[in-house]
């Protein structure tokens, strides 16, 4: 997962490139960097049920929004 993430940023970075300035890649870098972290993931995808209803109400959000259209 953290290598399709950051596969996805070098993509928004080639699309956006001639768009945004230094300072906004600076901060894609700084969200890529922190959501494709290994350990943040083997946290947030661990045997744990911390982060479970958390992750849960995540997916159910972004599957609404794919069904709407929004995505």
């Amino acid at each position: 997962m953290s290598n399709l993430l950051n596969d996805c940023r070098e993509l928004l970075h080639q699309a956006i490139n001639r768009h945004l300035t230094a300072k906004s890649h600076s901060r894609i870098n700084h969200v890529f960097n922190h959501f494709s972290d290994c350990e943040f993931l083997a946290t947030l995808y661990g045997s744990s049920e911390v982060y479970r209803n958390h992750l849960q109400k995540i997916c159910e959000g972004v599957n609404k929004m794919l069904d709407d259209g929004n995505l």
